[in-house]
């Protein structure tokens, strides 16, 4: 199974890092950036099919096709905004992560809005 590929690569690394992290900070960092692509790389695929079935349904719902975008792309910066503050606090930049980490809540909350007023809309339709 994947998962284990996954996992010992993951355990390898962090061994390497744990190691590295005393004299070699910086290669400690690029390790750990290395094994992120390296992870999305074995998944990548996977990631694919998972978008390509979910747009493949909302096209059978002509309303849902652009609330499925967002809900994509919401999902794109929770990821990405997920790892890059991973690898900053991998670096000792708490601050910087913490940041980040707000940036994409804004983002995602930025990109939510028209989802939730469309279902406060539906909701106000059945109320009357």
């Amino acid at each position: 199974m994947e998962i284990f590929n996954i996992v010992i690569l993951c355990i390898v690394s962090m061994l390497i890092v744990s190691i590295l992290r005393k004299t070699q900070k910086e290669i400690a960092i690029v390790i750990t950036v290395i094994l992120g692509i390296l992870v999305f790389i074995l998944v990548v695929d996977k990631l694919a099919y998972i978008v390509d079935k979910i747009t493949e349904m909302s096209t059978k719902i002509s309303y849902a096709n652009t609330y499925i975008k967002t809900l994509l792309k919401m999902t794109g910066i929770a990821l990405i905004s997920e790892y890059t503050a991973s690898v900053c606090k991998d670096s000792g930049e708490e601050a910087i992560a913490k940041k980040l980490e707000f940036a994409g809540k804004i983002l995602i909350l930025f990109l939510s809005l028209p989802l939730i007023l469309g279902l406060f809309e539906v909701i106000l339709k059945f109320l009357k």
